[in-house]
């Protein structure tokens, strides 16, 4: 499980607080409307498997599709 908190949206890039598991550390992502991409700010993410990368940016891809970038949000997987 991962969840992202909204940071900040300045009409172009959004900015994410991520938080994977129960882990206590935290990582920012920031996702851009006109260039289509994703950025991790730090090391955070990269303790953790490619596919949590993977799933944060389907998500916020997923976001951008629907012109809906929540407050906060959760990605639960089995």
């Amino acid at each position: 499980m991962i969840r992202l908190w909204q940071i900040s949206d300045d009409g172009d890039i959004v900015e994410f607080k991520f938080q994977v598991e129960e882990d206590t550390s935290a990582g920012i992502v920031m996702f851009s409307r006109s260039r289509k991409a994703t950025g991790f700010v730090g090391s955070v993410i990269d303790g953790y498997p490619e596919s949590y990368r993977y799933r944060i940016r389907r998500h916020l891809f997923e976001m951008a599709e629907e012109k809906n970038f929540p407050e906060q949000y959760t990605i639960a997987w089995y």
